[in-house]
């Protein structure tokens, strides 16, 4: 009996080992990378952070982030999945602006993706002044809420995620 024990308790901790998926415990670019912009088409902004080979990706409409003071305690918000979408993707090398930018589709594989499946995104946008005129408008954006999905099937969520403090935009 005590041989049919230690057989069972091995076989159980030989066959229980990790399958080897990748997971991931925390979505976290926002010590190491600022968020960059590019306009690709009509209507969209696509914000990025990046880090060696992952990134945070923030698509939202183009009226979500303006030039324009919003009201105290009452952030522009957008629902993630109707008309912004968020991702985190872990790249097999090191990627730059480029990679967003350019007008020719990349062809580095993606290791790793989450998708946000829910949540909201908020932008408060303040002027900076430089004596008595406004130089330029920071936007700080925040994912409230928001569930992010793996391709491997783990879920991370977070009540805030701050995506970017302080996204400054000239005068246009």
């Amino acid at each position: 009996m005590k041989k049919l024990l230690f057989l069972f308790v091995f076989s159980f901790a030989f066959f229980s080992c990790d399958d080897g998926d990748l997971t991931l415990e925390e979505i976290d670019l926002t010590s190491d990378a600022n968020a960059s912009a590019c306009n690709l088409q009509s209507g969209v902004t696509l914000l990025f952070k990046i880090n060696g080979a992952e990134t945070l990706i923030l698509e939202v409409p183009e009226d979500l982030i303006i030039n324009e003071v919003t009201t105290e305690n009452e952030p522009r918000t957008e629902e993630l999945n109707s008309s912004a979408f968020c991702y985190y993707r872990s790249f097999d090398t090191p990627i730059s602006n480029t990679y967003f930018c350019d007008e020719l589709p990349s062809d580095i594989p993606i290791t790793l993706e989450y998708t946000a499946v829910s949540g909201t995104v908020e932008v408060i946008t303040t002027e900076t002044i430089v004596g008595t005129t406004v130089n330029s408008y920071s936007h700080s954006i925040v994912l409230r809420d928001v569930v992010f999905t793996g391709t491997n099937g783990q879920d991370v969520r977070y009540t805030e995620f701050i995506y970017e403090e302080s996204l400054v935009t000239p005068i246009e």
